[in-house]
């Protein structure tokens, strides 16, 4: 845990010039040899809304959640959004598999060459795809920044749920890292400047109207961080500092009966700080 912490204490004050490291094939492709498993035991998604700018206690978290979450077996991919506009596509910036454990058969029916060749790979395919993951996640939040302001969740969601139902994995989580204030075409959590009380059955049938309900084929879990994050510098929260208790409320119950509707259910809603792990 302390070199988890440390390593994502690092990664926060690296300079802005670093770009997100490619994630390494496993050890068994390269060898051109069937991974121990026929496909992740489990995969996670994680979705950077960019159209906020993150507080250190924001990012330090989704990193930690990451870190502590990964493990060999299981796959991760990395995304950022916002709207519609050109350069703030729904944009895959990185993803792959970590290595399984190989069994003693494996490794005995290896040639010496391969033996040697697959065990230092072995040993280097974990460190670097969790560099991967981890740079490719700060990669997506220096690009978060006040000022844009379209955010097409519902839209991202809709559109990046068949390729999720889809994913060959045991089981399948979202981690959602977003203030989760739609503000579209379709409908906007916003009026004159502030955030409104939603009425969620009412913003739901909306979005059910416009066809705009996700599929996610009913086994994905989903972790929503920062929801009501405010960061004052944005034109929509200039003036006010917090969103009250009730406001928060509705927004989660919106999200809540979204991902229901979707075939997803919400594991953890962060108000804005999750305090649970995703399992």
């Amino acid at each position: 845990m302390k070199k988890t912490i440390l390593a994502i204490g690092i990664l926060l004050l690296l300079p802005f010039t670093l770009s997100a490291t490619p994630f390494p094939k496993t050890s068994y492709d390269v060898l051109g040899k069937r991974n121990m498993q026929p496909q992740p035991s489990a995969a996670l998604f994680v979705l950077i809304d960019q159209s906020i700018s993150y507080d250190d206690a924001i990012k330090t978290k989704a990193l930690e959640l990451v870190s502590n979450w990964i493990a060999a077996g299981r796959a991760v991919e990395v995304y950022s959004f916002s709207s519609a506009l050109p350069g703030r596509y729904t944009t895959r910036i990185t993803g792959g598999r970590f290595d399984d454990a190989p069994s003693d058969a494996f490794i005995d029916n290896l040639k010496r060459s391969e033996r040697e060749r697959f065990t230092l790979m072995h040993s280097r395919q974990s460190v670097i795809a969790r560099k991967a993951v981890l740079s490719s996640m700060m990669e997506a939040f220096r690009g978060s920044k006040n000022g844009i302001y379209h955010t097409d969740i519902v839209r991202t969601l809709k559109e990046i749920s068949n390729y999720i139902r889809s994913y060959p994995a045991g089981t399948k989580n979202i981690l959602l890292v977003s203030d989760m204030m739609e503000n579209s075409s379709m409908t906007s959590f916003y009026h004159k400047g502030k955030a409104r009380l939603l009425y969620p059955e009412k913003e739901l049938q909306k979005v059910a109207t416009k066809q705009m309900t996700g599929n996610f084929g009913g086994k994905t879990r989903v972790y929503i961080l920062g929801l009501g994050f405010y960061n004052t510098g944005t034109a929509q929260t200039q003036s006010e500092r917090y969103l009250d208790s009730d406001r928060i409320n509705s927004i989660a119950a919106f999200w809540r009966g979204y991902f229901a509707r979707s075939g997803a259910v919400v594991i953890e809603t962060g108000k804005p700080m999750m305090f649970g792990t995703i399992r």
